[in-house]
């Protein structure tokens, strides 16, 4: 979450900034690059999504997310510039409280987006205000949920060189650039702190890099700042300026525990401070460094002097703890200079610590040697690995229904299994008591909180099995529903069949209506079209404006990403080739405007013929393929509101229908799928029995019988 204050201060400090440009040349050079940027991946994803947040509401536009990103690096390369991606691995533990407190305003925000439909509503109906409506406001905005992994699949495609790491990926960052003169790329402002970071640190929002060939879009220009340049306007050395951040505040050191203690001490010694001057603080917490640094002893008694100056002021405090936190304040202190600087003069040179995290790097490597085509795990794996947690994604959704993810929570069971079973030997014991069985926290919206639950693994024993097998049977299928359709169809087909499969059988009156599925299939579809080879004289695009957010369709719109991205995860785990990671397939699993649209005139009655108006009839028999093989063995699972006039038994000969279909229920009826009625969520036991569905996945997924060829 960064430093307490500097990032505000460091804009009242203009002339530290080294203005920097490289030109954009006709090609990019094949192998002498000019310089190199470590990028921060996880500032990285944001930023881009971020700048290029217009309809984010409807849940993505991933495809022109990818587009961005093939531009930028394109852009970045042709200016001679090298790129190296990091991106975040495990959470570490001394970070789940940041994590907290991050999922908890992501959940704020989704309460306050999802409360104020009517007013975005309004705002989209009109072109003019459309950008000044209060979605655009950088308080509600949240990444729509498969934004990081499609630009880390988009770099791959792109052959970029990225990396995610096994834990945070500042510390690899800064490293790497350091070691390899370049510079660091990412939004922090924990970076305006390393006392090293090679070339500099470049803002995300001081770098412009255009992405077109207008005449006058000829060079890329960045702001760099210099640790140097920093200490020196604070009359610091630059080794001091990791105590400085830590004594803002930071991830490892609460504000508000020093903040008052600071305060005390400089009015005590005369140093006069102005109240809520948040430009004046940073320079009196130099201040007091500076007086505390000119004491007997080396540099690496500089902490514990600043410690014995403010621990007496805490330990006679008001604060909660005050006792508690004054005797481990050093200790604090010492654990954040050491993420910042590791061989910080500040720091008594003690003997080398054991890697609390050398466990789950053994697991992660463990599980990883034994795949194939599975070149990276995904962070969320690697925390399932390493501290046996899942943290869903927070979206908008409706947060008056049970959260978006329980839906796909068998496809995580099988994730959970398979990593328990991958894992083997690892913890004998632990296998003894209950094979193949792993309990993971997993970190959930309830309402307008955040809660965590635990869910079991399992695994489908069966040990003829294949790994390909199995994954069909988790998503409540079998081979011979996609062995007919081009492999980029296959997601769609086993996302959509799991999704009607348990969207019926595991959520309280949460079946799907049929105008519904109808709606995902042609949206999705549309959305897949350029990468089926599908021109746009074939597939027009459609002009259909912005749609109007539903209750119910942001919630199932909410619903199928989470199934596309465990869907994602557990083809990883099983290591299935290509899958989603053909190119360009998980870019164009979901266009969030698509989406909603389809669903909002077919709930209205609109015919699939004018769904799919001015495509080709190679297109029309496409859909009809997609539509059987996804239906099969699952009518019963759908709720009929309009007769498509579809014959099952006939479904090759199928033309589509003109007419409007004929409606067979009123949604206003009592036939309609009631919202979820969720009691509470049980967090002390991993067979809790939640609304009437078993967490255990030995239990859940008994459905994959049903589903053998």
């Amino acid at each position: 979450m960064g430093i307490h204050g500097l990032s505000y201060f460091i804009k009242s400090l203009p002339t530290i900034i080294d203005n920097v440009k490289w030109e954009i040349t006709p090609v990019k050079p094949t192998e002498n690059y000019r310089d190199h940027f470590i990028i921060d991946g996880n500032a990285f994803v944001y930023h881009i999504a971020f700048e290029n947040r217009t309809n984010w509401t409807h849940g993505g536009q991933y495809a022109n997310i990818a587009d961005i990103i093939a531009k930028t690096v394109d852009s970045l390369n042709k200016a001679g510039i090298r790129l190296t991606f990091l991106f975040d691995g495990a959470l570490p533990q001394d970070k789940l409280e940041t994590r907290v407190k991050r999922h908890k305003s992501y959940i704020e925000r989704c309460a306050s987006t999802y409360w104020n439909l009517k007013q975005i509503n309004g705002s989209n109906k009109n072109a003019d205000e459309r950008q000044n409506g209060i979605q655009y406001y950088g308080d509600l905005f949240l990444i729509p949920p498969l934004t990081l992994e499609v630009i880390i699949q988009t770099l791959k495609e792109l052959n970029a060189n990225f990396k995610v790491c096994e834990a945070e990926a500042d510390g690899e960052v800064v490293n790497m650039a350091a070691r390899e003169k370049a510079y660091v790329v990412s939004q922090d402002s924990d970076m305006h702190v390393y006392p090293n970071i090679g070339k500099g640190y470049i803002p995300f929002e001081l770098l412009k890099v255009p992405i077109n060939d207008e005449e006058d879009n000829k060079y890329i220009s960045a702001g760099v700042y210099h640790p140097e340049a920093l200490a020196k306007s604070l009359n610091l050395e630059p080794f001091q300026l990791p105590l400085f951040g830590t004594l803002l505040g930071n991830d490892y050191l609460d504000a508000d525990l020093v903040r008052f203690p600071i305060g005390n001490w400089c009015s005590i010694e005369g140093i006069q401070i102005t109240k809520n001057n948040q430009s004046g603080w940073p320079k009196i917490v130099a201040e007091f460094i500076r007086r505390n640094s000119q004491s007997q002893g080396g540099k690496d008694c500089i902490i514990h002097n600043v410690a014995n100056q403010l621990k007496p002021i805490i330990a006679k405090s008001s604060m909660k703890l005050r006792e508690e936190k004054a005797n481990g304040l050093e200790d604090r202190i010492i654990n954040s200079i050491s993420r910042y600087d590791p061989n910080s003069p500040l720091l008594k040179k003690l003997p080398e610590l054991k890697n609390d995290d050398n466990t789950s790097e053994t697991c992660i490597n463990t599980i990883s040697k034994q795949f194939i085509n599975t070149k990276s795990l995904s962070r969320q794996i690697m925390d399932v690995v390493s501290s046996k947690t899942f943290w869903t994604s927070i979206f908008i959704e409706d947060i008056e229904r049970e959260y978006s993810w329980d839906v796909s929570r068998s496809l995580r069971q099988g994730l959970y299994g398979t990593v328990s079973e991958k894992l083997g030997e690892q913890d004998q014991e632990d296998k003894e008591a209950k094979k193949n069985e792993m309990i993971i926290q997993e970190h959930v919206r309830e309402k307008q909180h955040l809660e965590v639950i635990q869910v079991t693994g399992g695994v489908i024993q069966n040990q003829k099995s294949t790994a390909i097998n199995n994954f069909y049977r988790f998503h409540a299928s079998n081979q011979n529903h996609i062995k007919n359709h081009n492999p980029i169809l296959h997601p769609l087909i086993l996302s959509i069949r799991y999704m009607i499969y348990h969207c019926s059988q595991s959520i309280q009156n949460g079946r799907l209506f049929n105008y519904e599925v109808i709606g995902i299939i042609i949206s999705t579809l549309r959305s897949l079209a350029p990468t089926l080879g599908y021109t746009h004289e074939k597939v027009p695009l459609p002009n259909i404006g912005i749609p109007a957010l539903k209750k119910r369709s942001i919630h199932i719109a909410a619903q199928y990403q989470s199934i596309i991205y465990s869907s994602f995860l557990l083809s990883q785990i099983l290591d299935i080739a290509d899958y989603l990671q053909l190119p360009h397939v998980l870019s164009h699993m979901y266009n969030g405007i698509y989406f909603h649209y389809y669903i909002e005139i077919a709930r209205g009655g609109a015919s699939i013929s004018r769904m799919l108006h001015n495509v080709t009839p190679e297109f029309k028999a496409l859909f009809c393929s997609v539509y059987k093989s996804i239906m099969t063995d699952l009518y019963d699972e759908v709720q009929d509101v309009f007769d498509y006039d579809i014959i099952t038994s006939a479904i090759e000969e199928w033309t589509i229908s003109d007419n409007k279909p004929k409606r067979l229920i009123s949604l206003n009826s009592n036939n309609q799928p009631d919202k979820k009625k969720k009691k509470k969520l049980q967090s002390t036991s991993s067979n809790n029995n939640n609304n009437g569905r078993s967490t255990n996945a030995f239990n859940v997924l008994s459905f994959g019988c049903n589903f053998d060829e």
